[in-house]
């Protein structure tokens, strides 16, 4: 036999040898780690263990392990520490707005009450050696009760045209920056549309929508020209890639570091317009407590105010956020009176 043709047997036997002390090892380590499942209590964890595999339960050691050590011990070397943390918020529910032909146009019916739900954000925080944060970002968010979305029917049906009214504070020029902004605008549904039917409105977003701005203002005490305005303000007149592909005219949920991917998708505009309505008047526009919509209370977690610079502080990083709205605001005024 040849030098090469023996060569080549003794590799394929240390070949095979290996492939069996591999397929031993691998044996041994599936016997000697089971796998295991979360149960509610350890009484049941024990008789579920026993009963189907007829070997006692293993409890892990992972409670011995100290997290925060290692983390340090990870980061010593670059002088960099990262702090992970856990907070629950409330998951305000969605409005979804449905035609009704037994009411009249410019009449709602709640037809199912919303839920709010929770959910637990996770967030990152990258502190320097001198213990700044050098940054700071949200990881994930985790629905841990789900909400139930409010029913409210629109009126389809066609009703006598009423007799032009003076609204209060439209021909007398109450309009300005300080405006208080959870009070209605006193429009009809018709001046909402004709607002809002503009040639900057290339995709007609808002004139389609321009009922559920005034339908905000009847549920939710809330002048719903300034929320249009937002709207137009964040959007671009509904142009934007967030208002095109997620149906949000608002930039809601978009954090400065990744807006697009942050923003909240929406099934349709009314959605969106719904939400931030009610945001705006839970958070912002009313001190804690203050009786709201749905007989709630008033989070007021950013008041600082009922203006347009009193939301300016909170809401907006853009210290000019107020006067970009208010331009708008005036715009739409002006094409009503």
């Amino acid at each position: 036999m040849k030098a090469k043709e023996k060569n080549i047997i003794k590799s394929i036997l240390v070949i095979f040898v290996l492939i069996i002390i591999i397929v031993g090892a691998i044996i041994y380590i599936q016997k000697a780690e089971k796998v295991t499942y979360a149960y509610e209590d350890i009484e049941t964890a024990t008789k579920t263990t026993t009963e189907t595999t007829n070997e006692p339960l293993q409890i892990s050691n992972a409670e011995k392990i100290n997290l925060d050590e290692i983390i340090e011990n990870n980061t010593q070397s670059s002088g960099y520490r990262e702090e992970i943390s856990v907070r629950e918020e409330e998951l305000e529910y969605i409005t979804k707005y449905r035609n009704n032909d037994n009411i009249y146009i410019g009449t709602t019916e709640v037809a199912q009450e919303g839920r709010n739900g929770v959910q637990a954000i996770t967030t990152k925080k990258v502190f320097d050696k001198d213990g700044k944060i050098i940054k700071e970002e949200q990881v994930s968010a985790v629905v841990v009760k789900s909400s139930i979305n409010k029913v409210i029917d629109i009126g389809t049906k066609v009703k006598p045209k009423p007799k032009p009214k003076v609204l209060e504070g439209i021909t007398s020029g109450i309009l300005d920056f300080n405006m208080a902004l959870n009070k209605p605008s006193g429009f009809t549904l018709e001046q909402f549309t004709k607002a809002l039917t503009d040639s900057k409105d290339k995709n007609k977003i808002f004139e389609k929508n321009a009922k559920y701005f005034y339908y905000i203002e009847k549920q939710y005490n809330i002048n719903g020209i300034f929320v249009a305005a937002v709207g137009i303000h964040e959007s671009a007149w509904g142009t934007s890639k967030i208002a095109l592909n997620k149906n949000n005219l608002f930039g809601y949920g978009a954090y400065d570091s990744n807006p697009y991917n942050g923003a909240y998708t929406f099934d349709d505009y009314a959605e969106a317009i719904d939400l931030v309505a009610r945001v705006f008047v839970k958070f912002y526009l009313n001190p804690k407590g203050t009786t709201i919509y749905d007989g709630q209370a008033a989070n007021g977690k950013y008041y600082s105010g009922n203006t347009l610079s009193a939301v300016n502080k909170r809401y907006a990083t853009d210290k000019y956020w107020a006067n970009g709205v208010y331009t708008h605001m005036k715009y739409l005024y002006k094409k009503i009176k």
